[in-house]
Formats: structure tokens, C-alpha cells, sequence
């Protein structure tokens, strides 16, 4: 009798450990390993270096071969706050100046993220090579085969008017979602400080996604 009160002790207090201790532990050990969406002002007030803006809210790395790595403005992801998802165009196909080059949503409403360059995609859904401390998490990239880089880059923002670009859209994008709050007796949910919050666009309607991809994303 009393060997078996001790072990019901004994079980019950490795169980209440494991869901009190260690469980909270492990999970609080993933989280501190996955990128993290970071707040947007982080991300408005610099840019790696070597990396060019362009007005379809995407990022270009040029590698040594000539090829462009494309990935989504870290700005947008964080728009969208966590648990997005991202897809691109297929490897081997061809792609004209802004046709659609990739999808970002939440699994029921979604952006589309025009090419800012011509050319053939060389490879998809590659790891990002930019600082992590730029990016609000691991997002998806396209390696695009030029048909023209040298008539772009000089079109493309690099350096202080890439961050001056950033700030001037995130302006923008903060009048745009305050004007079309999905609570218009209490308006967009801001952060602290009155910045736009991490996942700004849920708070927002599937037609909204709609005014706000024809508003920022059609360049």
C-alpha cells in the first residue's frame, strides 16, 4: 500500500515537472531560436549592406554571376505578422518586369509581390543570404537570370535612400491602415509608442489586403 502511494507521488510529481518546468523551458528554448518578426521601425531605419530596394516592396542581392537574389521587404512580412505563408514561381520559368513573382498571406488572404526585374528564375523558395538582423523571419527567395541588370540597378535604391524610401512607405502605410482600421469606433490597434503593430494587415478586411496591394505593391 505504501509503495504504491509513493509511487503515485513520485509519477505525479515528475508529470507536474514536465508540464510545469521543463515543457514552458523547451518551448521558451524554440522560440528564442526561430526569427522572431521584428517591430517595423527596426526595420525601416536600415539596410544591409550590398542590398538594393526597389518600389515593389522586394530586396535584391546581385551575386558575382550577374544573377539577382529577390526576397520580400522584411517591412511587409511584419505587416503580416506570424505564421504567414509565402510561395514563389517555379524554378525555369520566365518572368516579365512586374508580373507576379510571389504570394504572402496568412492562408486565407494574400498579397501579390511583383518581379522588379526581367528574366529567368534560376532558383526558388532559396534561403535568404541577408543579415538575419534585418529579417522579421525566415522567409523565401527567388535567384532571377537577368535579362537587363544593367538598365535597373540604376533605378534601384541602395544605402540612406533605400532607409529614406522606407521610412517615407512606412508613413505612407501607417495613414493608409489608420484610415481603413477594421474597428472604425476604435481604430487600428497601435503599438506602444503609436507605431504600427506587428500583424497590422489582419486586423484589416480581405477587401483592404485588396487596397493595399493596389496601393503599394503595383509599382
Amino acid at each position: 500500500m505504501l509503495a504504491t502511494v509513493f509511487l503515485v507521488i513520485v509519477v505525479t510529481l515528475l508529470t507536474g515537472h514536465y508540464f510545469l518546468v521543463e515543457r514552458p523551458r523547451r518551448l521558451a528554448a524554440e522560440s528564442a531560436n526561430r526569427p522572431q518578426a521584428l517591430p517595423l521601425r527596426q526595420l525601416v531605419n536600415r539596410v544591409p549592406a550590398g542590398v538594393f530596394l526597389q518600389p515593389t516592396f522586394t530586396w535584391g542581392q546581385v551575386r558575382s554571376g550577374g544573377d539577382v537574389e529577390i526576397g520580400v521587404h522584411p517591412m511587409l512580412l511584419s505587416l503580416l505578422g506570424p505564421n504567414l505563408q509565402m510561395e514563389t514561381r517555379s524554378a525555369g520559368e520566365h518572368v516579365d518586369k512586374g508580373d507576379p513573382l510571389m504570394t504572402v498571406g496568412d492562408g486565407v488572404r494574400h498579397l501579390v509581390v511583383r518581379s522588379p526585374v526581367a528574366g529567368s528564375i534560376s532558383m526558388a523558395n532559396a534561403a535568404p543570404p541577408v543579415e538575419t538582423e534585418w529579417q522579421s523571419r525566415s522567409d523565401r527567395t527567388c535567384v532571377i537570370q537577368p535579362e537587363s541588370l544593367s538598365d535597373e540597378v540604376p533605378t534601384w535604391m541602395l544605402g540612406q535612400s533605400a532607409v529614406d524610401w522606407s521610412r517615407e512607405q512606412y508613413g505612407r502605410i501607417r495613414d493608409h491602415l489608420l484610415a481603413r482600421s477594421a474597428d472604425p469606433q476604435t481604430g487600428l490597434a497601435l503599438a506602444d509608442g503609436g507605431e504600427l503593430p506587428v500583424g497590422a494587415l489582419k486586423q484589416l478586411s480581405e477587401d483592404e489586403w485588396a487596397e493595399f496591394e493596389e496601393e503599394f505593391l503595383n509599382a
